[in-house]
């Protein structure tokens, strides 16, 4: 992740570790005060303490859903596109010398829908969270299960939400990044671009074959209206794919002429 994301995968971490200490605050105390009732040897005819267990979480599912939780979540992520908007502008002026306007309709119209989806994304943390939590405290209480033993599945259960937490902030960073480039080059003339992948062990396979193909246009360089394809036979950009690092750099039809010219091209291969 470049630096939006980790900072946008510090405020989402920060959000998970809010909701394990109300967790921790709130929900394992009553499990230690019902466990004498829930893991007595005699068989258990009714599961009275489940209402309460139910309760408590129901109470922190109201909470962490409130408009005031939902509002915190939508600055994080209108800040966090904003954010990706400016490191958008930046890098296309460093790398083709062009300021770009980002005030057009169709971009705020992007910008707006990007904002909301991440706001559900977020929103979606502490309610899955809690969810499991729920799902997780009821089976091992029935199981009659000693609260140490629910403790340490709750400690588990936190670390599969941090990593949930971190995958949205890379995916959501690799797909606006990608979406933004292709919006900006377009936008500023830009017919073609070259793909360039992360160059490391972690990079799909055809991701590096796409890269390093020879096309018409030169090495690694697509059109925007004729786009290589995936594995699975589907047009493809960089950054789509799921948490994809790869990134356009924009090329000009001067430089592809160039390396026509040059003889470093396949003609008739374009994808």
């Amino acid at each position: 992740m470049d630096m939006i994301g980790i900072q946008y995968n510090a405020k989402l971490q920060r959000l998970v570790k809010q909701v394990k200490a109300s967790i921790s605050k709130e929900i394992m105390p009553l499990v230690r005060q019902l466990a004498p009732e829930y893991t007595q040897d005699a068989v258990v005819t009714t599961d009275a303490w489940s209402d309460l267990i139910i309760n408590a979480i129901s109470t922190l599912v109201s909470r962490w859903s409130s408009p005031t939780v939902q509002a915190a979540g939508a600055r994080i992520a209108g800040e966090f596109v904003q954010s990706s908007l400016k490191k958008s502008e930046r890098d296309l002026k460093k790398s083709a010398g062009i300021d770009v306007y980002s005030g057009n309709s169709a971009m705020q119209d992007y910008l707006k829908a990007s904002a909301q989806q991440n706001a559900q994304l977020i929103k979606s943390i502490p309610a899955k969270y809690l969810d499991e939590v729920q799902t997780l405290v009821l089976a091992n209480m029935r199981s009659g299960m000693r609260p140490g033993y629910i403790e340490k599945a709750l400690q588990e259960q936190f670390g599969v939400t941090q990593r949930r937490a971190k995958m949205i902030a890379r995916d959501q960073t690799s797909k606006i990044n990608g979406e933004l480039a292709e919006k900006q080059q377009k936008g500023a003339g830009f017919e073609y671009f070259q793909w360039i992948d992360s160059d490391d062990s972690r990079v799909r396979h055809r991701h590096s074959e796409i890269a390093n193909k020879v096309t018409a246009y030169g090495k690694g360089i697509y059109r925007w209206d004729d786009l290589p394809l995936s594995s699975e036979g589907k047009p493809i950009k960089p950054g789509s794919d799921y948490q994809c690092r790869c990134i356009a750099r924009p090329v000009s039809a001067r430089e592809v002429k160039a390396n026509q010219d040059a003889g470093r091209t396949a003609p008739g291969v374009y994808r």
